[in-house]
């Protein structure tokens, strides 16, 4: 790729923010914030999306272009990385200066000492600036990686967040909210309904992926909700209760506080960015399951408290103001442009840095392939098992188990492979592949197909070995 880099004026900036999505969530929330504030500065502002490009009209007042990332050539002064996945693109897209915003410690995002555990460490060791939101992550990328990175603080906006009509009239029983993606288990989605069903009380769930299970008790179930439509759920509700395990900056306890409710949060990192235990909301561990019910039910006890919190919340929310921190964010851009005086890309941190992002394309295409050779050794230990117990008196339960077995690793395996031709999957491709895979005549198809490819490997080398003598 060839591109020309482009001189700033110390005035307007061209600015690009690589994107993982364009899906509705708290962290794209705030670089949406970000980056519509800047264009309105009148920057010259875009996003460039690694995945399907899909319209983002539940970010309230979304004017930022948006651009494939694997067709961009253009001239930036400042691109910007916002999470784990987009930072290995940071040495493919030119640009004068380069940063990494760094909304959490993603490593946790992932299952311990996994390939992508690893690979995300990776990320935290490019040699770009580095921008952070909250205070304890500025403190972790000092003492583990060494960088001083600007702290931009997150906001509230008022014109989205404050009270206003409910969804539906508040009855007599207390309107517990439950705000976190199900699909992610360190969301502590499960531990949060565990808490709250079997309290006297209605429960509202709000979530961006995954759905509440059957036997959970939920009265009503929102799923993919605009922003602007946020405050109407808020300010429907009593308290908000959230028990999740990871975060960098939350925002759905400050959100809830401006629209004049109440919140009981799980000890989490960042939680202290701007609760104070007592004070405007009340705290508790997240995997204390009946310390929540108890917080829960104190608020709904005690009326006093429950207004006292409230009204912490509601000043808690006034006092984080985005323009402050635009203010902070476009000061750092500007500085780390004007300073820059070799452009990345000729530095020998930008060679490096090069380096890391070959390993990172190299390990994600073969990290399924890995997978599935693991599921097919467990297949044949599995095998081996099963023989060794065929005189077993329970041979016929055995083998009931073990041909379940084997179909989930072959599914799991074919899957893999799957992955590995054609990228990660769609959600609606996985739920019919379960159905399909398993299937008899797909194990005929896949048959037909294993049988014929050592003669059609055999013919093409035949015909390479031809074609090599006629040359």
């Amino acid at each position: 790729m060839t591109t020309q880099i482009v001189a700033t004026d110390n005035k307007k900036l061209k600015i690009a923010y690589i994107v993982p999505s364009c899906s509705v969530s708290g962290g794209m929330a705030v670089i949406c914030q970000h980056a519509n504030r800047l264009l309105r500065r009148g920057h010259d502002v875009i996003m460039l999306s690694v995945v399907d490009i899909k319209p983002m009209d539940w970010f309230p007042g979304q004017k930022v272009p948006i651009h494939d990332a694997h067709t961009w050539d253009g001239e930036l002064d400042v691109v910007i990385a916002t999470g784990w996945s987009t930072a290995f693109w940071l040495p493919r897209i030119s640009a004068r200066t380069k940063c990494y915003f760094v909304q959490s410690d993603e490593t946790r995002f992932h299952p311990d000492n996994s390939i992508w555990q690893h690979l995300t460490t990776l990320t935290y060791y490019f040699g770009v600036h580095y921008l952070t939101e909250a205070r304890w992550i500025k403190t972790w990328l000092k003492d583990n990686f060494g960088h001083d990175a600007e702290l931009v603080p997150n906001g509230l906006d008022p014109e989205i967040f404050h009270p206003t009509e409910p969804l539906r009239p508040k009855g007599r029983k207390p309107r517990i909210l439950l705000e976190g993606a199900i699909g992610l288990p360190y969301k502590g989605m499960r531990e949060a309904f565990e808490a709250v069903s079997p309290l006297d009380v209605e429960i509202w769930c709000v979530s961006s992926y995954g759905e509440p299970q059957p036997q959970w008790k939920c009265h009503r179930f929102f799923e993919h909700v605009p922003m602007q439509d946020m405050k109407k759920i808020y300010s429907s509700c009593d308290i908000l209760l959230k028990l999740s395990r990871v975060e960098g900056f939350f925002g759905p306890p400050m959100e809830m506080m401006a629209c004049g409710g109440t919140v009981v949060v799980g000890r989490v990192t960042g939680y202290d960015e701007y609760i104070v235990e007592e004070e405007n909301a009340l705290v508790v561990d997240a995997l204390d399951i009946e310390g929540a019910r108890a917080a829960v039910q104190r608020l709904i006890d005690d009326d006093a408290l429950r207004q006292r919190l409230v009204e912490a919340g509601a000043q808690t929310a006034r006092n984080w103001d985005w323009e402050s921190s635009v203010d902070t964010l476009e000061t750092f851009y500007q500085r780390i442009v004007s300073g820059a005086e070799v452009p990345y890309e000729a530095s020998p941190r930008g060679r490096y840095d090069r380096c890391l992002s070959y390993t990172y394309e190299s390990m994600v295409k073969a990290a399924p392939i890995l997978e599935a050779m693991a599921l097919h050794e467990a297949k044949q230990d599995h095998k081996g098992n099963a023989s060794a117990n065929a005189d077993d008196s329970e041979q016929s339960d055995a083998a009931a188990e073990d041909a379940a077995h084997q179909e989930d690793v072959e599914l799991q395996a074919s899957m893999a492979l799957l992955a590995a031709r054609f990228g990660p999957l769609p959600p609606h491709v996985l739920r019919l592949a379960d159905i399909v895979i398993p299937s008899r005549p797909f194990a005929w198809v896949a048959n037909l197909l294993r049988l014929a490819y050592r003669p059609l490997k055999k013919l093409r080398l035949s015909l390479n070995m031809l074609k090599h003598r006629l040359k």
